[in-house]
């Protein structure tokens, strides 16, 4: 099948976001030790959107195992689950979940959707067997008294409500238009009409014929149409249809009932209404008070990451631009006072596209927790450990790159926490211990950053086991004894450091804390770690809230301009020569505050030939690093800029490995090119 390559991103877009919502369901439902009613509604919701997606594309083996699993909760919605039989379901759909997203990326990449899924399939009707061997008569447990009681739940998953005698339920037509260009129209209109299906007595919609090639044609043009008969109110109607991804606009319109548009295979006969209107028919009295339409709109779009990219980028453009334009202005003796009004009106047009552009690429950092609960989920199964993941801040919203920089770093310090950080349950209780083993996750923001924390409450870190280690490798600078616990901690992130003893599944090759601080580095963040034996280890990662804007101090060396982030910059000083102190090596220091830091000239430093050279022409900036605190010499000091960071020429690292302190560059509006500094490579 030759497969259109917008409705492969559009099927992979959606199918994301469905097994997205269905692993927050079976994650609530695992901490409840069952699910509700709501919750088997809406998995079986899933796998049905999910298995028709799925044939459209022709995509055999998921349409094959979303439609066991539809079977298995269809079974579970009519007749309920024994009791102590819920951990089975959650594994087997948890190994569903996982096959699932293993194939998607395999569409990312290109490649073909090809893997087996013959293996959990025969695990589904397994446990569906199993189901159907010792099921009770109603969901959750619930008794037939108080299914017959409540009377609101049907075999078929419809949901219907008690009328008065003689009362017959009203009639509505519902139409509904997509988004232009969302594909598999017809797909969409099953869906929602499948999720209606559950809230009305009678249903017919047009076109009957969704499964052939010109119905969603049909509904491009004319829309989808859905007639039903129900007692819910239209509000219960509407709420449903606004959780349809793509839609445009929709309309519900109360009618009667013996209306001639309405299909014959649920139109009222004339006699019938004719007995329910000498009966008084209260329900379409109310109907006649419900406004005539009901308009909404979809608040949401998606869109391919690289326009957002594009789009940034030409903003930054526009940013330089204007301000070569009015750098650049010369009136001579000319009234200017026109163009600076209009400038200033420019600058703050641009200054608002530039904050609507950066808030269109914040996503919430649930997007990358919620994956790091199923990690621990799987590995504790694997490793027999009880653990349980506490995750806050996950509102917090960050730039789109940052997140796909921090999901390696995190699945690093999680798995190493779940390995080697949380004991088996027999030593934490001979500790003193809860059995069940708790790893924190959190983020929030402070100012331009976002500080996430990872934290874990197991056997911590053995001071002795690394030094040891770092000693046989001989990675030590300096003796012991002047080595303090955050020098010490921080030698298990040099490259193939490892204190494991054996080679497991998931660590010991010493493979993994070196990237975590690489790709932390890369996009100009930082990460601690303090450690109690016995106690815990805690891991603090400090990164920008966007990768692309940043607000720094610009200085310059000669003829050589710098930007260094302000986050970075705790002080700038006009240097006193008695405070500067030469040790026997030739290396400086300065005293600031009564502290003693390193002096790093950056005229030597980067080899530039002019620069000043003597103390008292020049400055010094106290620069806050990932591991210490230093300080830079430089020529002047000229102010504070919002720059829009770009990377170096892909030539320029071709033709030079000598990069080291480097992070970037920025082009200012004078059309300067300035070099942006690395802090922690500096």
């Amino acid at each position: 099948m030759n497969i259109d390559e917008s409705m492969l991103d559009v099927y992979i877009y959606e199918t994301q976001q469905l097994l997205e919502a269905l692993e927050n369901t079976l994650f609530e439902g695992e901490s409840e030790k069952a699910l509700g009613s709501d919750h088997i509604n809406e998995i079986f919701r899933i796998m049905h959107t999910i298995k028709g997606a799925s044939s459209m594309m022709e995509f055999e083996q998921l349409a094959k195992l979303a439609h066991a699993l539809e079977d298995m909760f269809s079974h579970i919605r009519e007749k309920g689950v024994p009791d102590g039989d819920w951990q089975g379901i959650f594994d087997v759909t948890f190994s569903a979940v996982s096959f699932f997203n293993g194939e998607l990326a395999k569409l990312q990449d290109k490649s073909s959707a090809d893997g087996d899924a013959t293996d959990i399939l025969n695990m589904v009707k397994a446990q569906l067997e199993r189901l159907k061997k010792g099921s009770p008569a109603a969901v959750s447990g619930e008794s037939e008294s108080s299914a017959q009681e409540n009377m609101e739940k049907l075999s078929d998953g419809a949901y219907m409500s008690v009328l008065l005698p003689g009362a017959e339920e009203p009639y509505y037509k519902l139409k509904l238009f997509f988004e232009e260009g969302c594909q598999m129209e017809s797909i969409r209109a099953l869906g929602v009409m499948e999720s209606i299906k559950k809230a009305c007595s009678r249903i017919a919609y047009i076109p009957e014929n969704l499964d052939s090639d010109s119905a969603s044609a049909e509904i491009v043009k004319n829309g989808f149409c859905v007639y039903l008969q129900t007692c819910e109110n239209p509000d219960v109607i509407r709420e449903i249809i606004e959780t349809t991804l793509f839609l445009k606009t929709y309309s519900i319109l109360p009618i009667e009932g013996d209306d001639e548009e309405i299909p014959a295979s649920i139109r009222r006969a004339n006699n019938q209404g004719d007995e329910a209107r000498r009966g008084g028919n209260s329900e379409s009295g109310a109907a006649d008070n419900i406004s005539n339409e009901f308009i909404a709109k979809q608040n949401f779009i998606s869109v391919n990451v690289n326009k957002l990219d594009h789009l940034l980028n030409v903003v930054g453009e526009i940013v330089t631009a204007q301000s070569m334009v009015i750098n650049n202005a010369n009136f001579g003796d000319l009234d200017r006072s026109g163009f600076d009004a209009a400038a200033q009106q420019l600058h703050s047009l641009i200054n608002e596209l530039q904050d609507i552009v950066m808030s269109i690429r914040m996503m919430p950092m649930s997007t990358l927790f919620q994956k790091m609960r199923r990690l621990v989920r799987e590995m504790a199964k694997k490793l027999g450990k009880n653990i349980h993941l506490e995750i806050s801040g996950e509102e917090t919203e960050v730039d789109k790159n940052v997140i796909d920089y921090l999901s390696d770093p995190l699945l690093h310090i999680i798995r190493n926490s779940v390995d080697h950080g949380i004991e088996d349950e027999t030593v934490r209780a001979a500790a003193g211990k809860p059995a069940r083993g708790k790893i924190s996750l959190e983020a929030h923001t402070t100012g331009s950053d976002v500080i996430v924390t990872i934290s874990d409450d197991g056997r911590g870190l053995q001071k002795e086991a690394i030094l040891k280690k770092a000693q046989e490798k001989g990675l030590l600078t300096k003796p012991v004894e002047e080595m303090t616990d955050k020098e010490i901690f921080s030698l298990i992130f040099l490259p193939g450091f490892s204190t494991s003893s054996e080679v497991t599944e998931y660590s010991g090759r010493g493979v993994g804390m070196d990237v975590v601080r690489k790709n932390i580095n890369q996009i100009g963040g930082s990460i601690s770690l303090d450690s109690v034996e016995g106690k815990g280890t805690t891991h603090t990662i400090r990164i920008p809230l966007t990768l692309t804007i940043v607000d720094g101090m610009r200085f310059s060396v000669g003829k050589t301009s710098f930007i260094v982030p302000t986050v970075s910059v705790l002080s700038a000083v006009k240097p006193d020569p008695k405070d500067i102190i030469t040790d026997p090596e030739g290396n400086e220091m300065i005293m600031l505050q009564g502290e003693c830091y390193s002096l790093v000239r950056l005229k030597d430093f980067f080899n530039i030939e002019e620069g000043v050279t003597d103390i008292n022409e020049g400055m010094c900036m106290h620069i806050s690093s990932e591991d210490r605190d230093f300080c830079i010499f430089f020529d002047y000091l000229d102010g504070e800029y919002q720059v829009v960071v770009k990377p170096l020429p892909s030539y320029l690292q071709q033709c030079t490995s000598s990069l080291s302190g480097i992070g970037g560059c920025a082009i200012l509006g004078d059309g300067s090119i300035n070099l942006i500094l690395d802090v922690n490579g500096l």
